[in-house]
């Protein structure tokens, strides 16, 4: 399973909000989109998905921009990934919906495959936007400190 274009950039910009949120920056499409290479007007059109399904609030003018709706702790992944791309659906059997899938009465997949749907949604369900932070923070510190054990094998070894 991978997630769309859509849903990546939705979830870029909820982190880079998440990261301002203590300096009560304001975030734009123009910034986002320049400092992630994100054509500016499909960075808009997510922000504007976002904050139509609460997770962003929208302030206008000059100093405009937006902000997280909620904080961090009380916004989870599969909000923001539902938001973008609707109800998760790992195959069309599963959405609720009578489906004309040839395999329909036969199908020996149906009911595991909802299982993994469900199971898949509660893991989006239980990381919060603060968990997605929180790991990304360790993995920054342990990427530094990987980089720190590097130059002092450098230096060593010049020594």
């Amino acid at each position: 399973m991978r997630f769309s274009k859509k849903v990546e950039y939705a979830l870029i910009a909820m982190v880079e909000m998440a990261d301002k949120i203590h300096f009560d920056d304001l975030v734009t499409a123009r910034s986002l989109a320049k400092q992630y290479h994100i054509p500016q007007e499909i960075m808009g059109k997510v922000l504007q998905t976002l904050t139509r399904q609460g997770l962003l609030l929208s302030v206008q003018g000059v100093k405009g921009g937006y902000t997280l709706a909620r904080p961090v702790d009380k916004i989870n992944l599969l909000e923001v990934v539902e938001s973008i791309d609707g109800p998760l659906k790992m195959v069309s059997c599963n959405d609720g919906k009578l489906c004309d899938c040839e395999q329909l009465l036969k199908c020996n997949i149906r009911t595991p495959m909802q299982v993994v749907q469900d199971e898949f949604a509660q893991l989006l369900y239980s990381i919060s936007l603060k968990d997605l932070m929180t790991r990304m923070q360790n993995n920054l510190t342990w990427i530094k400190s990987e980089a720190a054990s590097e130059d002092n094998l450098s230096s060593e070894i010049k020594i």
